[in-house]
C-alpha cells in the first residue's frame, strides 16, 4: 500500500532516514521548481524501464508530482511489480509549497 504523507513527514524523512525522492513529472515541471535533492524520472519513464527506480530499492522511495495523483499511480505501479516503502507525498508539489516550504530551480 502507497502511504501518503504530507511536507512534515518528508521533512522528517529527509532528517532522519535513508530516503530518495523521485519527482514523476515532466522535466518543464521540474524545470520551474522542484524540491531539494530529488531526482527526476518522470512518470512514464519509469512505466517503461523499471530499473531506473529499482536501484533505489534499499532506501525509502517517495514519490512527488504536482498534486500528489501521477505519483500515487506511479507508486501503486512499483508495489505491483514488487518494490516496498513507497511514499507519496499528498497534494505533491503544490502541498509542498503550501507548507511554506522552497523550491529550487
Amino acid at each position: 500500500m502507497v502511504i501518503n504523507i504530507i511536507p512534515d513527514d518528508l521533512i522528517e524523512m529527509i532528517n532522519n532516514e535513508d530516503c530518495v525522492i523521485i519527482d514523476v513529472r515532466e522535466k518543464f515541471e521540474y524545470d520551474s521548481g522542484h524540491i531539494k535533492n530529488s531526482i527526476l524520472i518522470p512518470m512514464y519513464d519509469i512505466f517503461n524501464d523499471m530499473d531506473l527506480v529499482k536501484k533505489y530499492s534499499n532506501k525509502k522511495i517517495v514519490l512527488v508530482c504536482s498534486s500528489g495523483n501521477r505519483s500515487h499511480y506511479t507508486g501503486e505501479f512499483l508495489e505491483e511489480n514488487g518494490l516496498k516503502d513507497i511514499y507519496n507525498l499528498y497534494n505533491g508539489v503544490y502541498g509542498w509549497e503550501m507548507y511554506d516550504n522552497t523550491l529550487e530551480v
